[in-house]
């Protein structure tokens, strides 16, 4: 199964703000309302911040009626303040949705994304990729799901 697509990697995010950074990337899944997932990923965000520093945030939630984990991903070259752990802006944001239902795999899967991105040679590869194939690629290969 793929977590990820092309039509899922937005390579040229315009957003100026944290909130209409993940607007953007939300609305290229477009097989889930997007105000369910602002819902859902901006309650998760009141929590505290899912940038994990690095210039990367991971912004994560559980939707009831998903069948199975899904990836969409948002590339900024300027950076967006996105109230990150180190205080830098963010270039990278990681969008996930889980099912209601699966407590493991959520974490599971956020590991991965956490551990994957810490990886200065997966941060350049995202931010220098030319095409959105390449990451597709490039996370097939290091991110899975059991």
């Amino acid at each position: 199964m793929r977590l990820l697509t092309p039509e899922h990697v937005l390579l040229d995010c315009g957003a100026n703000s944290k909130r209409a950074l993940i607007t953007e990337i939300a609305n290229v899944l477009t097989s889930i309302d997007p105000d369910r997932v602002m819902e859902v990923v901006m309650a998760r965000e009141h929590l505290g911040s899912t940038g994990i520093g690095h210039g990367v945030a991971i912004p994560h939630g559980r939707m009831p009626d998903l069948q199975s984990p899904i990836i969409a991903i948002g590339r900024h070259i300027q950076g967006v303040d996105f109230d990150s752990i180190d205080g830098e802006p963010v270039h990278i944001v990681v969008l996930l949705l889980v099912p209601d239902s699966d407590d493991r795999q959520h974490l599971e899967l956020l590991a991965q994304l956490a551990r994957t991105l810490q990886q200065s040679s997966t941060r350049e590869a995202i931010l220098h990729a030319a095409d959105a194939e390449s990451i597709v690629g490039m996370f097939s290969e290091r991110v899975r799901i059991e």
